[in-house]
């Protein structure tokens, strides 16, 4: 398994099982890939700067574009879509954990797992309501970040539906985690 699916199924495992501690019933969750894939781009670019070049944004989450609705990590996306994941099975209606899996991620850098850990607590920390709040609310709160309202933009004055975001850009900009 490539590094950055690993990653992504170790955030993944991180997002299910903060879940499980703080809701009633984990498996009615709604853990949609696109609340996962907007909980992931809101992981990565938390603790993501100008002034470090080893952030999640750098790797192993490089690789976002903007697309209608908000950043998407595109190489993950394509995971989820295709049903390349191991440990977890995502769909539009909930997040599930393949049966009989026995989660292995020995060979996840520690380096890497630090930094999940790490952008998780953070979020917890600044807006534990983010994990609450439904696809559609975490899709409007990425389009008020200028990456998305920038490329999205330039996409569509090309007639595409999507942009390639650089990740210099992201670093760079103001996080914002609350919807005014």
């Amino acid at each position: 398994m490539n590094l950055k699916k690993l990653a992504f199924e170790y955030f993944t495992y991180q997002l299910y099982y903060w879940y499980k501690e703080n809701t009633v019933n984990i498996e009615d969750n709604d853990l949609s890939t696109l609340k996962v894939l907007k909980l992931l781009f809101f992981c990565t670019a938390i603790e993501s700067d100008t002034n470090h070049q080893d952030t999640l944004i750098d790797s192993p989450f490089d690789n976002y574009y903007a697309m209608p609705y908000g950043h998407v990590e595109s190489d993950i996306y394509n995971s989820i879509r295709q049903k390349d994941l191991l440990f977890f099975e995502i769909d539009n209606n909930g997040t599930q954990i393949k049966q009989g899996i026995n989660f292995d991620f020995a060979t996840l850098p520690e380096s890497i797992k630090t930094k999940i850990d790490s952008s998780f607590s953070k979020l917890i920390a600044l807006n534990k309501e983010l994990f609450n709040m439904s696809a559609l609310e975490l899709v409007e709160l990425s389009h008020i970040w200028y990456s998305w309202k920038f490329y999205y933009g330039k996409a569509k004055q090309k007639g595409y539906f999507s942009e390639k975001i650089p990740n210099d850009i992201i670093k760079s900009e103001e996080k914002i985690l609350f919807i005014n």
